[in-house]
């Protein structure tokens, strides 16, 4: 992945480039034994990368902080990791000894996952996931240095940045996924709906192959397509 290709494209300014790697060392002493095991065994040697930060005195971002939340400086890393499904579960370790909002972007040899999470403020400093974004693969790093872009993103403050930030990403995954082209917001997601969809329609029609009884298969098979249902006029109703 060529990340100064990548910065420039999406248009970061030089003032919050960083550009280097995090040494393991400096992390492993925060880490618990299972952390560590995950580390280990998932993140390439030297593969954690300091991308950038997004901070008030690089940017004139202005700095965000409620009772519940706190958005005083986002960093951006890239980590190399040897299979992508565990993504997550890498970003939660990263999260839990790191005291600031964080974007990670995960690759493999070929392939990326952007992974975002909304939080809540600990009593320790520290933040805790609230609700975890995963941007899947479908999304090629050319989308985004194609359709993302500093300028374009909310600058009200940190918080705004960081959420318009994620919702240009969710957007580039709606039009990859189901050719809908309108604007992705937190509050109403319009991709989070229809994945939930595809999941019921998945499992309902699943549960069917599995069902002997010819009336209970019938049953599945009519709750599928009442979803199915659902999802083409909620589609068709956006479009």
């Amino acid at each position: 992945m060529n990340e100064t290709q990548l910065l420039k494209a999406i248009g970061f300014p030089k003032t919050t480039q960083i550009l280097k790697t995090l040494p393991y060392n400096q992390l492993e002493n925060k880490l618990t034994v299972a952390q560590k095991k995950i580390i280990s065994e998932h993140v390439v040697a030297r593969g954690i990368r300091i991308l950038a930060m997004i901070q008030t005195n690089n940017t004139n971002i202005e700095v965000f902080e409620s009772e519940t939340e706190r958005y005083d400086s986002i960093v951006f890393l890239a980590v190399n990791v040897k299979e992508l499904k565990k993504s997550a579960q890498i970003y939660k370790v990263f999260m839990s000894i790191m005291p600031n909002p964080l974007v990670i972007l995960f690759f493999d040899e070929t392939r990326t996952k952007w992974v975002f999470t909304t939080h809540e403020k600990k009593k320790d400093g520290l933040l805790a996931s609230k609700n975890l974004y995963e941007v899947q693969e479908i999304v090629t790093l050319q989308q985004v240095e194609e359709q993302l872009n500093f300028e374009n993103l909310n600058k009200t403050n940190l918080k705004t940045f960081y959420e318009s930030w994620l919702e240009r990403l969710l957007q580039l995954e709606l039009q990859a996924r189901y050719n809908i082209y309108k604007p992705v917001s937190l509050q109403d997601n319009l991709l989070e709906k229809i994945v939930v969809m595809d999941a019921q329609i998945d499992d309902y029609v699943k549960q069917a192959k599995k069902e002997t009884q010819l009336n209970k298969r019938v049953e599945l098979q009519q709750a599928a397509n009442k979803v199915k249902e659902q999802k083409a006029k909620l589609i068709a109703r956006v479009k």
